[in-house]
């Protein structure tokens, strides 16, 4: 296996681990301050920091074309604005199973555009791999404390809607990522987003009175923030430059292990055997999925 190929997918499970423990702070922010609130204020700094890191690399500026500043407003909405603000909110609304459950979709719906917009090729490795690592997913989670009712069917539809924008985000995002430099295009998909969820919040700007003063709270956003939006988006984008936008979706599977080993880890909660089945079998589904790719790399 070349360098190319562990740099490409050690990436992708990075950036599940992060994404694994935003689960969890997310719930905590969240139970504090309004969702959409948050995520505006979480983009614009997450915004502000990533412009003074390009700028500091001194990273050549795409050319001031339409063709470069078009497609930021939808690609911001659907992978930041739109995929996030929903889930967020979605969360606030539903049970973070539910929620766990729903995001799940999310390679599945990919896999479902990239082969119908032609970008890949539906393979039977890649199927069965995403039928396994599925499996597993579903049944790593009690579905018993899952509660698809009428009560959560609002918060549940939200998060499946910001699956549905991430979803379309991987696919339409991926050309235009390698089109221009990936670093300002998360500047300014950043900026665009909080500029467009500005409109939702004016009103709860002018209301909002003052943050938490908890440490869990500030601890939480800290890594939202720098751990879970900024990095998280930075290292997305430029995987998503070098690797099929299926297997950047199908790494999203991996984050019920990370949450089940971090809550182990640091809420003492019990790993029984069906999770490490289910985490067998979640590793053993993206093995197979990939496996074309390793192949042709050794």
């Amino acid at each position: 296996m070349n360098n190319r190929i562990l740099f490409i997918y050690g990436t992708l499970l990075l950036i599940q681990i992060l994404f694994g423990i935003n689960f969890s702070t997310s719930k905590v922010i969240v139970g504090s301050m309004d969702p959409i609130l948050w995520s505006n204020i979480r983009f614009f700094v997450a915004g502000i920091l990533m412009l003074l890191v390009t700028i500091a690399s001194r990273r050549k500026h795409p050319p001031m074309t339409k063709e470069f500043f078009l497609p930021l407003i939808p690609l911001s909405a659907l992978g930041m604005a739109l995929g996030q603000g929903l889930f967020l909110f979605g969360l606030k609304h539903t049970s973070s199973v539910n929620t766990a459950v729903l995001t799940t979709t999310i390679p599945i719906l990919t896999l479902v555009i990239v082969v119908a917009r032609r970008q890949e090729e539906l393979t039977w490795y890649k199927l069965v791999g995403f039928i396994w690592a599925f499996a597993g997913v579903v049944l790593i989670r009690d579905l018993t404390q899952a509660s698809f009712e009428l009560d959560s069917f609002f918060g549940d539809a939200m998060v499946f809607l910001g699956a549905l924008c991430f979803a379309f985000y991987l696919s339409f995002g991926k050309q235009f990522l390698q089109k221009f430099d990936h670093l300002w295009i998360t500047t300014y998909m950043f900026l665009t987003s909080s500029v467009l969820m500005l409109f939702f919040n004016i009103g709860k700007i002018k209301n909002f009175e003052a943050f938490p003063t908890d440490n869990v709270f500030w601890i939480c956003a800290a890594f939202t923030i720098l751990g879970a939006t900024l990095l998280t988006y930075f290292l997305n984008n430029l995987v998503l430059t070098k690797a099929p936008s299926g297997h950047v979706a199908l790494f999203i599977y991996f984050q019920p292990v990370v949450a089940g080993v971090f809550s182990w880890y640091f809420l003492d909660e019990q790993i029984g055997l069906r999770t490490v089945l289910c985490s067998a079998l979640i590793m053993f589904g993206l093995i197979i999925s990939i496996y074309p790719s390793l192949r042709r790399s050794s």
